[in-house]
């Protein structure tokens, strides 16, 4: 019902939004309809900020490290959303348990348990009804096996609440995706592979590049660079000079160098070393 309520499959969150009850004052249409909104904000921003407890600056996530209250060394945690202004998880639900006051109950065997129940219809504002109403499910989510289970699909076309099978024992390092979008999510983490193994191979190209300047080679520097990217990578992802020279511009960047001086163009578009004599004669001329 939860997943429902977050996916707007459910409607039903409380008497404001149920069928008319005869004999029930109820506000006007339109304070209802505010009070469904401010309903559905807030369960969103609850779950969405909870989520989020979980995730590092990195991107990585572990659902098993959410929380809803701060260490003391840290800020408190805040709903996430874009439809209002953040407000403190720990200190909403505080407040929300003031308003409705919760119940000692006696269980069989004799201990005791707290009863949390849904926020009563007392003629009171409106939304503040729906926000309380909101974070009785949202404790209600929070009190279920399937708090560290629930994931919001990262795909901008899609953004649907999910629940997953069972807990996850391992992080998810590229985003966490419905069963609807899980080419995608494939195709995601198969582009950031891509990206992530081709900044390594310019890594070890800027160096080498770097190399060859320094020792004043003669040979063609985009075949002495692509065969040290080889050493390195060539088992699994094996270059031609023409992958160095398409990617010359990425690789000076990487190592902050502006193109080499006295340089010419070799076979192929490659990069060498005039000869000697033009050197001297470059230089005079430049001189």
């Amino acid at each position: 019902m939860i997943l429902d309520l977050l996916n707007g499959q459910e409607t039903r969150w409380g008497v404001l939004n149920w069928p008319p009850i005869p004999g029930l004052k109820l506000p006007s249409a339109s304070r209802r309809r505010a009070a469904n909104s401010a309903f559905i904000n807030r369960l969103r921003a609850f779950v969405d900020g909870f989520i989020q407890t979980g995730i590092d600056s990195n991107g990585v996530e572990t659902p098993s490290s959410r929380r809803v209250r701060a260490s003391v060394d840290e800020s408190p945690i805040m709903t996430v959303s874009a439809d209002e202004s953040p407000v403190v998880i720990f200190d909403e639900i505080h407040e929300s348990w003031r308003r409705n006051q919760p119940r000692p109950l006696l269980n069989g065997d004799g201990t005791t348990a707290v009863g949390v129940n849904q926020p009563r219809w007392e003629s009171q504002d409106a939304e503040l009804y729906a926000r309380d109403m909101a974070t009785y499910f949202f404790q209600e989510l929070l009190a279920s096996p399937f708090w560290s289970c629930i994931g919001k699909c990262v795909n901008p076309n899609c953004k649907r609440y999910f629940f997953r099978k069972r807990q996850r024992k391992t992080a998810v390092k590229r985003g966490s995706y419905c069963g609807n979008c899980k080419l995608v999510g494939g195709a995601e983490r198969t582009r950031l592979s891509r990206e992530r193994a081709k900044l390594e191979m310019l890594k070890v190209a800027g160096q080498a590049w770097q190399d060859w300047g320094s020792r004043g080679r003669r040979t063609d520097r985009a075949a002495w660079v692509a065969d040290r990217v080889n050493k390195v990578f060539g088992k699994t992802r094996f270059i031609r000079p023409k992958w160095v020279n398409q990617n010359r511009e990425a690789i000076e960047t990487l190592v902050g160098e502006e193109p080499q001086a006295l340089l010419g163009e070799g076979a192929g578009g490659g990069t060498r070393l005039l000869p000697r004599s033009r050197r001297v004669k470059a230089g005079q001329e430049a001189g």
